[in-house]
């Protein structure tokens, strides 16, 4: 299984970063490469919510259904998706109400007949860096933006 693990600075305060990253409703927005989730069972989110999600990578859609698992408040926040290969994301949070620290780590697995599918796995190992990266940068533009 591949890990990615990435930090970042965020001049927000703690509790609007949590909110922010947590929300269905904002996900499609800061991972650029999900296009779609839906049949969320709770408006709030919290450990036990599925939803549906659709993802694309290199122009190939990837569908699964995902569960969020840990869930505490303001410090941690954490998805596990099934489908095309298996994804655990993990966000934690420090900070206070004039800034937060970021921490995001993934950790995923590409099943042998999906990379003869799609790619190497290097290039996939390098989409994934790129992508973990835009995941953070996109955070912190929107929630410092406000």
């Amino acid at each position: 299984m591949a890990q990615i693990t990435r930090s970042i600075k965020i001049n927000a305060p703690l509790s609007n970063v949590f909110d922010y990253v947590t929300n269905p409703g904002n996900w499609t927005k800061y991972v650029t490469s999900l296009v779609d989730i839906r049949n969320v069972s709770s408006d709030v989110p919290e450990a036990g919510t599925t939803f549906e999600w659709t993802y694309r990578m290199l122009g190939i859609n990837n569908d699964g259904t995902g569960k969020v698992g840990d869930f505490e408040k303001n410090k941690k926040f954490v998805m596990e998706m099934e489908g095309s290969f298996p994804i655990k994301e993990t966000f934690t949070f420090q900070g206070d109400e004039n800034s937060t620290e970021l921490n995001f780590d993934i950790r995923y697995e590409v099943p042998g007949k999906v990379l003869g599918v799609i790619a190497d796995k290097l290039v996939i190992e390098r989409l994934n860096v790129k992508e973990a990266d835009a995941v953070l940068n996109k955070v912190k533009d929107l929630c410092e933006a406000g």
